[in-house]
């Protein structure tokens, strides 16, 4: 009976880390979320799938994006891990300048297929995509920090999801803005292409949810993504600081469940004016 004050407390902590680490709640009362669809196709209709995607949630979401419905919509694809074993085939996600939205209704995908010019209704939507892939689970993430380029189709993102040890939200915050931000500010300065940001997951609840928190790498190509951030930089960032004390500090407050590997497939946001 005590997981819903539990989840509500490290709810609370993830909107003060907002406040303490970026002053975000000085400008604007509620954080970025993130809507995290996992998904798994049907076999042998992956083409299809994926044909789907391009033709059909596409441009209905381009025209949600333009409607200011939501801030941008992305589809990734798993790389690692793969197969019939892999939790995720893909992964689907609407992002939020503030907070979720109430999921839409028939009507309102109705509204937005008719203005992306999509001849389907809200329900023969539903049935093509449940055609060719079942839903896994859904989570909702609060971004706390995020800094780099927009993402952009063909780069490589590596999902790191840990399990924050209770009382601990605000030093593993801490850790991971205070040491690792400044090496990615770094290796953007010197020419590296991705960005990265840390999130706080506000749903599902529970104590058998597996993991609390992400961080997410973002890569150009794979070359990057397989050669990462050098040592060499956080010697130049933290030159006094030894990295071996800090990831045992952060082992400390977090375990790691697992990291996913996944290449961008598609991308949208709100088109620009001219």
């Amino acid at each position: 009976m005590y997981a819903p004050r539990i989840r509500l407390f490290m709810l609370a902590a993830v909107f003060a880390a907002v406040s303490a680490v970026t002053g975000f709640a000085q400008a604007q009362k509620e954080p970025p979320t993130v809507r995290d669809f996992c998904v798994k196709v049907i076999p042998g209709k992956n083409a299809e799938f994926e044909a789907y995607i391009h033709d059909t949630a596409v441009p209905l979401n381009q025209s949600r994006a333009d409607a200011g419905e939501i801030a941008w919509f992305l589809v990734v694809r798993g790389v690692i891990p793969a197969g019939t074993s892999a939790k995720c085939d893909y992964r689907i996600a609407y992002g939020y300048k503030g907070l979720p939205p109430e999921p839409l209704s028939d009507a309102q995908i109705d509204a937005a297929l008719k203005r992306a010019q999509i001849n389907l209704s809200a329900k023969e939507l539903a049935a093509k995509r449940d055609s060719l892939s079942q839903l896994v689970d859904v989570g909702i993430w609060s971004q706390i920090e995020a800094i780099g380029a927009s993402t952009e189709k063909g780069n490589y993102i590596r999902l790191n999801h840990y399990s924050v040890k209770p009382g601990e939200w605000e030093n593993w915050t801490h850790l991971e803005t205070t040491y690792w931000k400044p090496m990615v500010e770094a290796w953007l300065k010197s020419g590296g292409k991705g960005s990265w940001g840390v999130y706080g997951q506000m749903m599902p609840e529970g104590d058998n949810v597996p993991y609390n928190a992400l961080t997410v790498d973002i890569f150009s190509d794979w070359n990057s993504l397989v050669h990462g951030v050098p040592f060499a930089t956080w010697q130049k960032v933290h030159p006094n600081t030894d990295a071996t004390d800090v990831f045992d500090r952060l082992d400390r407050v977090r375990s790691r469940h697992d990291i996913e590997i996944y290449k961008v497939l598609e991308v949208t946001a709100p088109a620009k004016s001219n």
